[in-house]
């Protein structure tokens, strides 16, 4: 008797230290989201520094490109059905997520979330605000909450929030080029 739960401590043990360390992941992607944000953020200054040789935009609306996807994707996770995803394989997502990369100027931003008109310091701290409270949010949407990206396929909660990592580090790499000395 002693021996039998014993064993089942240990099966339950093993089955919470599995589920703690997905969780774990998930919130690891979550905090390294949200220490991206804040460095987007902290180019507030530079907002208008623009070098043609990296892009035609200026810092601002990379800034603000950011915190609009982090903000549509989480509105795009919400309203899905979790009951209809369906997990699908996709050699480019593989590419991104292990190479933690996204090649320059390959793909356009939709609509919408490319910045139109003036960005003001007001905007980008509205959006920024969102999407911090949303990096917040996350995790607590169910796992099968997903999104369909028109190159990578449908990505699940996880998915998303590891593209947004990803996702976020491309542009913050381009606002550091745009910034660098020329």
């Amino acid at each position: 008797m002693k021996i039998q739960m014993h064993i089942i401590y240990i099966l339950v043990g093993g089955v919470f230290l599995l589920s703690s360390a997905t969780s774990m992941e998930s919130n690891k992607e979550n905090s390294d989201l949200e220490l991206k944000l804040n460095e987007a953020a902290s180019y507030i200054a530079l907002r208008d520094t623009i070098n043609l040789e990296v892009s035609e935009a200026p810092v601002a609306w990379h800034m603000d490109h950011i915190y609009l996807m982090v903000n549509q994707l989480h509105k795009a996770l919400q309203y899905s059905d979790e009951s209809n995803y369906q997990g699908d394989s996709n050699t480019t997502r593989d590419y991104v997520f292990t190479s933690y990369t996204l090649p320059r100027g390959k793909v356009t931003a939709p609509e919408s979330v490319s910045p139109k008109g003036t960005i003001t310091i007001n905007t980008l701290q509205t959006h920024f605000d969102e999407a911090i409270a949303t990096v917040e949010k996350l995790p607590t949407l169910a796992e099968k909450k997903h999104f369909n990206h028109p190159i990578l396929g449908t990505m699940n909660r996880d998915e998303t929030i590891k593209f947004l990592t990803i996702h976020t580090e491309h542009h913050l790499k381009i606002i550091r080029d745009i910034l660098k000395e020329k």
